[in-house]
């Protein structure tokens, strides 16, 4: 498919449509001989125009261009944002099927996100905490994050850093939640873990505590024995799927028998448990996956999130250009909608990626009444995130954001400026919140 544009700032608008029709590789933009024309407010296609006064009409009369032309369309309509439900602030669900072209089945998931989410109560003068440990045993092939593969020495300094900048940071003694994520945190040894563990408890009380656990190989008994005598509350053990084969091209490996053991003992010790999978994965189809479902069945986890892959610069599976199969990741995305009814399992967040295969979506789920605070105060920006080491992310709910060093070197050099910046930033919030 061959576009010209005369205003390129209209490019983005028109890429995002084209993406859910086409892969990135089947459309290009040119100067001549094009397949869609769109100048002076017209769009030109097989010999007919169509007008367009908004970039809102401009994306409705593309999508159904491209709807028509290629006998496709999106249960998610024109609608490319990655946070849906913060349209409901100025639309109702019928302006969203009206307007937007969502679907009925997007509808219904949407209610039942807010429905989920209405039950909770949130306050846009609390502040929350996000500590970035940014080692990983391996680097998986989909991953795009600045994380890092490292010897003990290197985490035994990162550590030492990061007690600095959370003793010198002055936020309320009372948090909401705390995300101690990356990176894998279970990378850490049991020395450093406790040592950051009793720190944050020295200085902190909170109603969440959530720790990124999400490889079993980073894992023991002790590790949990020390998590939960440190008020963690939450882990997140996740496997991105069962199928061997798929994890192995990855970089993923998993020895299920001591996945199986850990996540035992992490129920016995109350946990409340989250399992992420990715839809999606290279290798991996709508039989290969129906295995997790079987394996969820039995163990139950409290939340369950299914991510749909989104190819993302900085990845292998950018770099080579790896994907997995659309039409498969379409027909996983309806299993697990039955899955999940079937097995009492409750949308609680949502949120969408650039890229995501099948114009999919990433889903949490909980059973139970356990849904995780920070992903939906995270997601939906419904109360002030602190971010701590590095390339680590602020942001207030009156707008403002701060993002720590995204290497080591710099925030290692630079860790008095960010502690002094993230200061100034959480006192003016203080003294004018809103």
């Amino acid at each position: 498919m061959r576009i010209y544009l005369e205003n390129e700032n209209l490019r983005k608008i028109v890429y995002d449509i084209l993406n859910i029709f086409y892969a990135k590789e089947e459309f290009t933009f040119v100067g001549e001989n094009p397949d869609i024309s769109i100048k002076n407010g017209l769009i030109e296609f097989e010999n007919k125009s169509y007008f367009f006064d908004s970039n809102l009409k401009l994306k409705q009369i593309l999508f159904e261009i491209l709807q028509e032309k290629n006998k496709k369309s999106s249960d998610w309509g024109i609608l490319t944002g990655s946070k849906p439900l913060k349209l409901l602030k100025n639309h109702s669900f019928d302006d969203l099927k009206n307007i937007y072209k969502l679907k009925d089945n997007k509808i219904d998931l949407l209610k039942s996100v807010k429905e989920s989410q209405d039950k909770l109560i949130f306050n846009p003068k609390s502040f929350n905490l996000y500590i970035n440990i940014p080692f990983c045993p391996q680097r998986c092939r989909y991953c795009s994050y600045p994380t890092i593969v490292s010897k003990a020495v290197e985490k035994n300094l990162y550590v030492d850093f990061l007690l600095k900048e959370i003793s010198q940071i002055n936020l309320p003694k009372k948090l909401d939640t705390i995300y101690l994520g990356g990176g894998t945190p279970s990378n850490l040894s049991l020395k450093d873990l406790d040592r950051l563990l009793s720190l944050i408890n020295e200085k902190f009380i909170f109603d969440e505590f959530t720790l990124e656990a999400g490889r079993e190989d980073t894992l023991d008994f002790n590790k949990l024995d020390l998590f939960k005598e440190k008020n963690v509350g939450r882990i997140s053990l996740n496997p991105q799927t069962f199928t061997r084969n798929v994890l192995e091209n990855i970089n993923r490996p998993i020895d299920f028998e001591n996945f199986k053991k850990i996540y035992a003992y992490a129920k016995k010790l109350a946990f409340i448990v989250n399992m992420d999978f990715i839809v999606g994965l290279f290798g991996e189809n709508r039989e290969s996956f129906s295995k997790n479902f079987e394996i969820l069945k039995n163990l139950r986890p409290d939340n369950i999130t299914f991510h749909a892959l989104a190819q993302k610069v900085g990845s292998k599976y950018f770099e080579e250009n790896i994907n997995g199969n659309e039409i498969e990741a379409i027909k996983i995305g309806k299993d697990i909608e039955k899955f999940t009814k079937e097995n009492s399992y409750k949308p609680y967040y949502l949120y969408r990626q650039k890229n995501i295969i099948g114009n999919l979506e990433n889903i949490g789920y909980e059973k139970e009444n356990t849904p995780q605070r920070y992903n939906i105060l995270i997601n939906e920006e419904l109360e002030n995130i602190i971010g701590l080491g590095m390339n680590a992310n602020s942001k207030l709910t009156n707008g403002k954001k701060y993002r720590n060093e995204r290497n080591l070197r710099d925030y290692y050099k630079n860790i008095e400026k960010e502690i002094s910046d993230k200061n100034k930033l959480i006192e003016n919030f203080i003294n004018k919140p809103l």
